[in-house]
């Protein structure tokens, strides 16, 4: 019978891992000042274990820390966002065109997409996120690029980031499942500039769903006013 191992995992990964789902699901708000000595009691851990997890958050772009002052949970203007997919589009799509060349399709973002398929409408958005986030990073992962896998996952978790921040109702996980399986059907062929295709509409496709909920938001804002 074949083994399996487990990955292990120090104390300050776990509470690392802990605060940024929190983050990621709203406990924390954007722009909120987060204290050491609150969190060391949350989490009932030492406050330098919590400083370093905060390190490995900054360090990720989930937190913000101002020189000499506060750690907070950072805030995205609509230049950030632009910014942030396109960097992203550069590297996902260079990453899917290394795919389809070596006719590689991962079996990770299939399974994730497979996760993605189970969901109901009433479902967390954030657990379609941390989907989204698996399938992403799978195709990262299969070309083998240690460099690469480093710097997208930074970019990928402030775009889960960002997309947690303008989280819509609007959206139904079907649309999104369906997003996905066009690119893995795109990969499938083989062909470099369809796949890469594929993924360029994908990724504009979530940066239009950013947009048309800041407009909304602003919108509602100045309704309230």
């Amino acid at each position: 019978m074949s083994t399996t191992k487990l990955r292990t995992i120090s104390v300050v990964d776990a509470v690392a891992e802990q605060l940024s789902e929190a983050i990621f699901d709203g406990t924390f708000q954007p722009g909120e000042v987060l204290v050491e000595s609150q969190l060391a009691t949350l989490y009932q851990v030492p406050r330098q274990t919590i400083r370093s997890a905060i390190v490995v958050l900054i360090h990720d772009g989930i937190l913000c820390r101002v020189p000499n002052k506060s750690v907070y949970v950072p805030e995205f203007s609509e230049a950030d966002l632009h910014d942030l997919f396109a960097v992203r589009r550069l590297v996902e799509m260079e990453a899917i065109r290394i795919l389809a060349n070596r006719k590689i399709v991962p079996k990770e973002a299939e399974n994730a997409m497979r996760f993605m398929e189970v969901l109901h409408d009433e479902n967390d958005w954030n657990e379609i996120l941390k989907l989204d986030f698996k399938f992403h990073q799978a195709i990262i992962d299969a070309t083998g690029s240690p460099r690469l896998q480093r710097f997208y996952r930074s970019i990928s978790a402030e775009k889960r980031l960002a997309l947690s921040y303008y989280r819509t109702a609007d959206t139904s996980p079907r649309i999104i499942v369906q997003e996905h399986k066009e690119l893995l059907d795109a990969l499938r062929t083989g062909d470099p500039d369809a796949t890469a295709e594929a993924a360029s509409r994908h990724i504009q496709e979530s940066e239009a769903l950013i947009s048309s909920t800041i407009k909304a938001q602003k919108d509602q804002h100045k309704m309230e006013w």
